[in-house]
């Protein structure tokens, strides 16, 4: 089983990791192309609607996604056909539920939208421990950056975040 909660040190969660780009779209998406490019990622994962929605509006189809369709900017989500599976799942603010956890070990592999009843930032934490090499995981931060992480780079740093975190 695998489940977990924010139990505390929210403020650690907060934190803009690693890569933060504090460029408006569409240069914060091309930053990130071009990061992956010299990365040489063959897979990006966007956490977030307008993070999802901005790399389509750029063209660039995320590997997989995870959106919860609840954005305070009033963000509609199109183009979700590009994907090949929908996954829907309940994942309340601040836990990560056995069966999110699930749906993101089957989003890593590719096509997968998750779209997520309850909030789906902590997914990001989940797409950075199941990622393959060469992915970056994309989500915004509240004060409006793009968080771009190279899984290579950072994951054995970002998961540390996971000792501030209670099995549910």
């Amino acid at each position: 089983m695998t489940c977990y909660r924010l139990a505390g040190r929210r403020d650690l969660f907060a934190f803009p990791y690693p890569i933060a780009i504090w460029r408006d779209p569409p240069s914060s998406v091309e930053f990130v192309k071009n990061l992956a490019e010299s990365y040489g990622a063959v897979h990006i994962y966007t956490v977030g609607d307008v993070v999802t929605r901005n790399f389509l509006s750029q063209g660039l189809v995320p590997t997989s996604a995870a959106i919860d369709e609840k954005t305070r900017r009033g963000v509609k989500m199109e183009q979700l056909n590009l994907f090949k599976r929908v996954i829907r799942v309940v994942n309340p603010p601040g836990y990560i539920t056995e069966e999110a956890w699930a749906a993101v070990e089957e989003a890593v592999g590719g096509g997968v939208v998750i779209k997520v009843e309850g909030e789906e930032d902590m997914l990001s934490l989940a797409f950075i421990k199941l990622a393959p090499p060469r992915s970056i995981v994309a989500y915004g931060h509240y004060m409006g950056a793009l968080i771009a992480v190279p899984v290579d780079w950072y994951r054995s740093y970002i998961l540390k975040l996971f000792d501030y975190l209670e099995k549910c």
